[in-house]
């Protein structure tokens, strides 16, 4: 028999889950009152004699039966005799035995007429047994009930989706329902994938949480992917419902930390794939700037129509009752005690949390998160959350100036030196490069973790990363406005990726403002180039196998460094890494090239005209070495076409009629195939509707059997509906309502009640 978990309802939510199941089990209209204005009551209907029935709401699950009754005894009931109600009715979420609801019908008589007019927990489940649609309207309400919270971790998933399950139980307590949870419903039941982007802190992975809660709900198998697209592959099951959650699908805060070689293509393809199966899901989440960053460096990213996939976060879609409920919830569930937490019932106090100018939902939460962390004196909460809306970096500046040790701030150094999670086996194997001691790290991770670091497990290891990305945003305001804070950081290089870091994590390439910082720092740098140059990948420490260096991409990022901040050093160790061998073997993508050809066609001395001949007939052998889909084919031509511009010559014009010899062959296979009556073509639509457009502008085009039946499928899809979400703009918030306000004035007030239910139980 399904059973609710009242006790993670808030007060606000209690009381309205009782006035819409009371309505539909009495079949009437219910008035609802704020608290402190009540005199007793939280429910009113006024029959048409002018008597009324009047329901009480006592949401006292942190209490005992013994002290609900003695409260009924000494208070209540005398507030009810005032009232003189022709019917009184008591609903709590605490479950009653026998002689408490004897003793509550005593006190209460004789306007409770029977036992029936007291409701327990077990008679409040009961009633939401039968009626559904109450249930359903409360989010909350059923995606905590026991049914649904046992099948988050019922299904035989992978260990990391098992973590997953837990948080988005912790996700459902503060969860506050705004309009972008209906669109990205729609657009998943329509679209079958839907990309969550907003601006950092906004809620994408909230949102995302809660539809991976409601899928599982419905008996679908949750799939957490953490490192690229073909674990879904590997993992997908053709007779099973199975959701896909990708979070920062793009990097959290740089592009450049993410896509792996044709990673962009496997990625979409999976799209692709889970947008024709009616039993899967697909959720991505991104931040917008870093979406914009893909589709202008990544073609086929840039050529996927993201806009019928896409829900924007929109801060100016948050209502008024929206950002209250965000407030709301999170005060509530917040380690504040009950006598602060009563303080934010105040319209003065909480009108302009929720109407600042940089409300965010991660501000809020983690302030009233870290409040004991935050500051000596809990009840200037209020002032804290204003003060970081304010300044955003308030937030973890003062727990890194005046709360932590210096070696507490040096772990969050290392981790930041990464662009992505580090292994805690790496991590400990770098701590010991560093002379310290593993029981110091044991000792500050102890402190950090849940707070501004995060441990998980992946594939039977733990990695290491920051709690949520606004604490990698500190660190990099922090270190562009303190250049002793960069020179830490820099000292701080082992390896690679963390050279790479100080390149990509701030804005320096092409003249960037922090580019006079670098300069003044060139020194250190160049230690640092130094290090890392021949460094294995650091992952590889603890692999089995040759580790492997990419060269390819250590050849610009050095080369790009060396040029911008005038060091001969750097620059000459970009171009050993152009000779190397492996340099050709080693090259991810066609981004690789793009930098390495525009910086070496502008080197006239004698190791940089030999070095870009080398990019140049690299690059030629890389377009050309993979050509077996369109796409590729399309990389191919981008990146030829771009080595046609830098070396103009019979080489690459060579390799052009190579390239075009392909595409012709791969058009009239695709042609062939979708006209053939069977299922499931090789060609998506979209790529054959590319195909039939290539083949249309040619100049002699031949003739392709069955190419007016393969033209006629592809035109039959109604590409105009595909677009139909394109140029969906942000609506400004409407100014509150009176009733709004009202609506808000009595969910903040309920706050009051925390206090007098956690004093009196």
């Amino acid at each position: 028999m399904e059973t609710f978990e009242l006790s993670r309802l808030t007060d606000f939510d209690f009381e309205a889950v009782c006035k819409d199941v009371f309505e539909e089990e009495f079949g009437i209209r219910l008035e609802i009152f704020s608290s402190g204005a009540d005199g007793g009551v939280d429910l009113r209907h006024v029959y048409s004699d002018g008597s009324e029935l009047i329901i009480q709401c006592k949401h006292w699950h942190r209490s005992s039966r013994a002290k609900l009754v003695d409260y009924v005894k000494k208070v209540e009931a005398n507030k009810v005799a005032r009232l003189n109600p022709a019917r009184y009715i008591l609903a709590t979420s605490l479950t009653l035995t026998k002689d408490s609801k004897d003793k509550l019908v005593t006190a209460l008589q004789p306007y409770v007429k029977s036992h029936s007019d007291i409701f327990g927990k077990d008679e409040l489940d009961a009633l939401l047994r039968k009626h559904d649609l109450v249930v359903r309207r409360h989010l909350r309400l059923w995606l905590t009930s026991a049914s649904v919270l046992n099948s988050l971790l019922a299904k035989n998933i992978v260990t990391r989706s098992q973590a997953l399950a837990r948080e988005l139980d912790q996700t459902l307590l503060t969860y506050a329902a705004n309009p972008s949870h209906a669109q990205a419903l729609e657009i998943l039941e329509t679209r079958r994938v839907c990309v969550i982007a907003g601006i950092p802190g906004i809620g994408k992975t909230t949102l995302a949480h809660i539809l991976c809660a409601q899928y599982l709900s419905d008996g679908y198998e949750l799939v957490e992917i953490s490192e690229d697209a073909e674990e879904a592959n590997r993992i997908w099951d053709d007779e099973v419902k199975q959701i896909y959650y990708y979070d920062d699908f793009l990097g959290q805060t740089t592009l450049d930390e993410k896509l792996g070689k044709n990673e962009d293509g496997r990625l979409l393809s999976l799209m692709g794939r889970v947008a024709r199966d009616p039993h899967k899901r697909f959720i991505l989440t991104t931040r917008e700037y870093i979406l914009a960053q893909a589709k202008q460096r990544y073609e086929r990213l840039d050529r996927h129509s993201f806009d019928a996939q896409m829900c924007v976060l929109d801060l100016q879609k948050y209502t008024f009752p929206a950002r209250a409920s965000i407030l709301y919830n999170h005060v509530y569930n917040s380690p504040l005690p009950a006598s602060v937490k009563a303080l934010f019932a105040s319209p003065r106090v909480y009108r302009p949390i929720i109407e600042h100018r940089n409300f965010n939902p991660r501000i809020v939460a983690a302030t009233l998160a870290e409040a004991e962390l935050l500051s000596e004196h809990p009840d200037q909460a209020p002032e804290d959350v204003l003060a970081n809306l304010d300044d955003p970096h308030r937030l973890w500046d003062h727990i890194v100036t005046h709360q932590l040790s210096s070696t507490d701030v040096k772990l969050l150094r290392v981790v930041f030196s990464f662009l992505a999670d580090i292994r805690l086996k790496d991590l400990q194997n770098l701590w010991g490069l560093y002379g310290e001691s593993l029981r110091d790290l044991k000792k500050t991770l102890s402190v950090l973790d849940g707070t501004m670091l995060k441990t998980s497990q992946r594939f039977g290891e733990i990695f290491v990363g920051f709690h949520n990305p606004s604490v990698r945003d500190y660190f990099v305001n922090l270190i562009q406005s303190d250049t002793a804070e960069l020179v830490l950081l820099i000292d701080l290089v082992r390896f690679y990726e963390q050279f790479e870091t100080l390149w990509l994590q701030f804005p320096v390439p092409g003249g960037g403002p922090m580019l006079p910082t670098y300069k003044e720092c060139r020194r250190e740098l160049e230690e640092a180039a130094t290090t890392a140059f021949r460094a294995i990948p650091v992952d590889s420490r603890s692999r089995r196998g040759a580790p492997v260096i990419d060269f390819a991409r250590r050849a610009w990022v050095y080369l790009e460094m060396g040029q911008d901040v005038g060091s001969s050093v750097i620059r000459n160790m970009g171009l050993e890494a152009v000779a190397e061998n492996a340099y050709r073997m080693n090259a991810t993508n066609r981004q690789d090239y793009t930098p390495l050809l525009s910086i070496l066609s502008q080197d006239e001395t004698p190791e940089g005209r030999k070095a870009f001949t080398d990019v140049v007939s690299s690059a030629i052998e890389w377009a050309l070495g993979d050509v077996s889909d369109w796409q590729l084919i399309n990389d191919a031509d981008a990146l030829l076409h771009e080595v046609q511009h830098y070396a103009p010559g019979v080489q690459v014009d060579e390799a052009l009629e190579t390239l075009a010899s392909a595409r012709y062959e791969y058009a009239s296979s695709a042609i062939d195939d979708w006209s053939q009556p069977h299922e499931g073509p090789v060609s998506s639509a979209a790529e054959m509707k590319e195909i039939i457009d290539y083949y249309l502008t040619m100049p002699d085009p031949p003739y392709f059997p069955g190419f007016e039946v393969a033209e006629e499928a592809v035109y039959e899809i109604d590409w105009d509906h595909l677009s139909v979400f394109r140029g969906r703009r942000s609506e400004q918030a409407d100014t509150p309502t009176w009733g709004a306000v009202k609506e808000v004035e009595h969910m903040m007030q309920t706050l009051q009640n925390t206090s007098s239910a956690d004093s009196d139980g």
